[in-house]
């Protein structure tokens, strides 16, 4: 059997069951590599007309130094979707919990907590990334792993000295020295007594510098589902995902236990074939230079796959690491998240692929695109020519253009006016320009956003009631995406949550929220005993069951509607009330429902400082009620309003009190 010393192993295989399992995994990769739907040059061409780079191969050209215009409706196109689906998905709290049984009542406290980390990890960032990576590309990836990172600093701090039980007196090590006090794990231990006697010491600590989810965009080329074929997820049994390492990064990695030292050697310093030619940024690399061993990069696969070992387990998720072009195993592990880390962005999915979807650039665009650029080579091409006129010289002439070069105030000799003509070029800027334009507004109508969705002057003229009625049909088209990408996000919740889970429970003295976090959960209404400890987040507090739902994604993407909307929502609240009195005694007794009002006021309409409005320390007072509102009415044993009449004495109660009424 296997092993068992080395750490990069979690299941005890033979050297020939090893073989077998990379053998497997490799033919399964290869297989994906060709069932892929577009190739990588495909996918080049279709970056390269985003970034509007030179398009036009040199046999189209028709003279040296020809326009090469790329259009630029795929880059105003994607940009506008992108810029909308980041505007709906990344509000604030980007995610809504709800939880479940007791947990229902952590829920705001787990919903703020992540609102703030997803801040501190940078989320918006990668966010963005794989969504216009989604856009190009048939889908994105985006990673959620753990990555706590340690690091060595070395620091000064005052220890304390072991002292004799029988004599209280400091005790001498061998060297003479006071020995002082260390834990279990051999660090020494800061004295807290200032009057114990103590020695001041530098120290070389190992600290985290950073712990909980870190995120990788995934791009559609160095990633597979497993098998290719699956047409469904319930299909899907594993994940492959492409990267590249150093010889001198996986020595190290090697030496920490997390490779098999005997693999690592396996693979060798030289080049793989793949890292010849390009890198994962796509930087060429220099094939015959003198590499040194230590960088020379190395091309490997990380393969996430359900399988069972025959060990009692049944089937699990494992993670293995394999150099492909070596066939050599370099870990195989139990997986600890227990499924897919890896969450795939598909804005237009296809019916017959399980996540691969339709590219918005590649298969969307991609023909008023192309006919775009068609038509503006084309015209820039005609108006050099009016502008540059070409000359018919008579053969023989006297007109020498290098001796006598044409241009303004220049004099040229002729023996005759017809041994030099210009060519007689008909004028056809005007058509072309028309049929640019009827590109364009096809454009439009395959990608359903406008003039008015892109955030620019519409050229035609249409009335206030044309453009709000033609805006409101393009947001409801780009909504359609955004619901495509609820799962997606929903799944990164799900995932950021069991990771933070385990990185607090490896922190049993608890992470310190800040005090503004403290007091937005006080003000509304969140009972802090018992789930807080001293200020503190701990593993408990995050126990239960809990649904994440993306906040922006379940709104309408139009802005002004949902202002139109809030603002109809409250004109109605005075008729409510008098159609049913209770609720104004629910909603002037309840601190965190003017509280939640507010903040959605200042979101809807922009407010600038939400903080010095929703952030203070303030005692809640008695919401007054707006002019023309009837005054709220009296409930039995409430003391009277300022400002009011005291209401009269309360009636004789008959049998037992009424029950509350319902929030």
């Amino acid at each position: 059997m296997g092993n068992r010393d080395l750490q990069a192993y979690d299941v005890d295989l033979s050297a020939d069951q090893r073989r077998d399992l990379v053998a497997w995994l490799t033919d399964t990769i290869d297989q994906g590599i060709q069932a892929r739907s577009v190739s990588e040059r495909k996918l080049e061409y279709w970056h390269r007309l985003y970034e509007q780079a030179l398009t036009r191969q040199a046999r189209n050209q028709p003279w040296a130094d020809a326009a090469d215009l790329t259009s630029f409706l795929a880059t105003e196109k994607v940009d506008a979707l992108r810029a909308r689906i980041m505007r709906t998905v990344f509000v604030e709290p980007v995610f809504t919990v709800e939880g479940w049984g007791a947990a229902a009542a952590k829920a705001p406290l787990v919903e703020e907590f992540h609102q703030w980390q997803l801040e501190a990890e940078g989320l918006q960032r990668y966010l963005s990334r794989v969504i216009h990576l989604s856009l190009i590309e048939p889908f994105a990836v985006l990673e959620v792993y753990e990555d706590t990172e340690e690091r060595k600093s070395r620091k000064q701090m005052r220890v304390a000295i072991q002292l004799d039980p029988m004599t209280s007196s400091p005790m001498m090590g061998p060297d003479g020295e006071p020995m002082l006090v260390s834990g279990p794990d051999g660090r020494f231990i800061e004295a807290m007594d200032d009057l114990a006697p103590s020695a001041e010491v530098v120290v070389d600590s190992t600290e985290r510098v950073r712990n909980g989810p870190a995120y990788r965009v995934i791009p559609y080329r160095d990633f597979l589902i497993l098998p290719a074929w699956a047409g469904d997820r319930t299909d899907i049994w594993g994940y492959a995902k492409r990267f590249v390492r150093t010889v001198g990064q996986l020595q190290e990695r090697a030496e920490a236990g997390v490779y098999d030292p005997k693999a690592v050697e396996a693979m060798g310093t030289h080049e793989t074939a793949e890292s010849t030619q390009t890198d994962l940024a796509g930087r060429t690399q220099l094939t015959g230079q003198n590499w040194d061993p230590q960088t020379t990069p190395k091309d490997l696969w990380e393969v996430l796959f359900l399988r069972d070992f025959g060990t009692g387990d049944g089937r699990r998720w494992y993670v293995a690491t394999i150099g492909k072009d070596e066939r050599v195993l370099l870990r195989l592990q139990h997986d600890d998240i227990g499924g897919s880390r890896y969450i795939p962005f598909t804005p237009f999915p296809r019916p017959d692929r399980a996540i691969e979807g339709y590219s918005f650039v590649g298969h969307k665009l991609i023909t008023v695109v192309e006919e775009h650029s068609a038509w503006r080579n084309m015209l820039a091409d005609r108006a050099a020519l009016v502008v540059q006129t070409p000359l018919k010289r008579l053969d023989g002439a006297l007109w020498d253009p290098e001796e006598q070069p044409w241009g303004p105030k220049a004099v040229i000799d002729v023996r005759s006016m017809d041994e030099v003509q210009a060519f007689s070029i008909p004028d056809f800027s005007s058509a072309a320009i028309e049929r640019e334009a009827a590109v364009v507004s096809a454009s439009e109508r395959l990608a359903g956003i406008n003039d008015v969705a892109l955030g620019v002057r519409p050229q035609e003229g249409r009335t206030l009631g044309e453009v709000n009625l033609v805006a409101e049909q393009s947001f409801v088209r780009i909504e359609e995406t955004i619901k495509n990408l609820q799962e997606s996000l929903e799944e990164v919740a799900q995932v950021r949550h069991l990771i933070w889970k385990r990185t607090l429970a490896e922190r049993p003295e608890g992470l310190p929220m800040p005090d503004g976090l403290l007091i937005g959960l006080e003000q509304r209404g969140v009972d802090m005993a018992g789930l807080v400890d001293d200020g503190k987040m701990t593993a408990q507090a995050l126990d239960g069951t809990f649904r994440f739902k993306p906040r922006g994604s379940v709104e309408t993407a139009d802005v002004s509607k949902q202002r139109n909307d809030f603002v109809q929502f409250l004109g109605m609240i005075p008729q409510l009330m008098q159609t049913w009195p209770a609720i104004a005694q629910l909603i002037g007794a309840n601190p965190a429902a003017a509280r939640s009002v507010l903040e959605q006021a200042l979101r809807l309409f922009r407010f600038p400082d939400r903080q010095a409005i929703l952030g203070s320390n303030v005692q809640q007072a008695p919401m007054a009620m707006p002019p023309g509102m009837p005054p709220l009415p009296m409930l039995p044993g409430q003391p009277g309003v300022p400002g009011q009449a005291p209401p009269g004495p309360p009636p004789v109660p008959q049998g037992p009190p009424p029950p509350a009424a319902p929030f």
